[in-house]
């Protein structure tokens, strides 16, 4: 369906109207062209043949919008962390200034309302454009969230053990361990020279052989105490056990833990997580892993210490 515009043009909303429906991939032309077609997709949205198509039509045209699908993939869905806790990420990774942050974050969960798009972007049925990411991030996302495992990479491996869950809610809103993790933790590893990788829990027993490989084959073990977490703690003392590196590091307001604080040093940072708190302390967290790293062959280790015995 082709239409020419004539008056039309002299509205001030034509150009943004026009701008709209491109990027959302329903038609094809400009304010600037004689003509505007409609798409494949604008067809499909248009002139659907069943609620069915009209339904994953309108998901496709939303999710045609770049910016929009991509923080989607990230989150996995709209669930999106409070402001303080995603205004790093979408700056950083989205390149979203923050004077735009507010109305990008409502424009996304007014279209996702729309479209029926929840918390869980497997939600979304098969057959519209997301299938195949929805299943290679579902896929993925039990094995790493940093950095997928590469045997060709011979870049030391530095393996985080942490929360990544909020239990402590009135301290830790949802997604804060998930923001420490994407805009301090991976930054500060990578710039010591170590390349990141995780095993994200989804309450699934499969994955536990996965995390104990990484934990006890990797490099390097960078381990958060924050919340105390029983996970984090045990994972910790198998670490330990094997009598290999390790790095600690903990939210400030942490409580101490005995048998930890009186041996090995812990860098703390801040959970507030603020552009300049990050930017305050990557850098100290970079040098923790760094010399962590350095000294890994030259400082006695926990369990040596524990035991009583000396470094050969």
């Amino acid at each position: 369906m082709r239409r020419h515009w004539g008056s039309a043009r002299k509205s001030g909303n034509f150009f943004y109207l026009t701008s709209a429906s491109k990027q959302y991939g329903l038609t094809d032309g400009s304010s600037q062209t004689t003509e505007l077609a409609l798409t494949d997709l604008g067809r499909r949205a248009v002139y659907p043949s069943s609620p069915e198509e009209e339904r994953t039509a309108l998901r496709d045209a939303f999710l045609h919008v770049q910016a929009f699908r991509r923080v989607l993939e990230h989150y996995g869905g709209n669930n999106l962390p409070e402001k303080q806790y995603r205004e790093n990420t979408l700056f950083t990774r989205f390149n979203l200034d923050s004077s735009v942050q507010d109305e990008f974050v409502d424009l996304l969960n007014k279209n996702s309302r729309f479209v029926g798009i929840g918390e869980r972007l497997d939600s979304i049925p098969r057959g519209s454009v997301v299938s195949t990411v929805v299943s290679e991030a579902s896929g993925a996302a039990a094995e790493t969230i940093a950095q997928p495992a590469d045997s060709t990479d011979e870049t030391p491996v530095c393996f985080v053990i942490m929360p990544f869950i909020e239990h402590d809610e009135d301290r830790y809103s949802t997604g804060f361990f998930r923001e420490v993790l994407e805009s301090l933790f991976t930054p500060a590893i990578t710039g010591a020279g170590l390349q990141v990788r995780t095993a994200q829990r989804q309450g699934s027993d499969l994955i536990q052989s996965t995390i104990i490989r990484e934990l006890l084959n990797a490099d390097l073990v960078f381990a958060d105490l924050t919340e105390h977490n029983p996970n984090v703690l045990f994972e910790l003392g198998m670490r330990i056990a094997e009598n290999r590196p390790v790095v600690l590091v903990r939210a400030t307001g942490t409580g101490r833990i005995f048998d930890v604080d009186h041996v090995l040093r812990i860098q703390e940072y801040s959970p507030n997580l603020w552009p300049s708190t990050v930017a305050h302390d990557r850098p100290l967290i970079e040098a923790h892993v760094t010399a962590a790293w350095g000294n890994r062959d030259a400082v006695e280790t926990y369990r040596n210490i524990l035991v009583g015995t000396t470094h050969a």
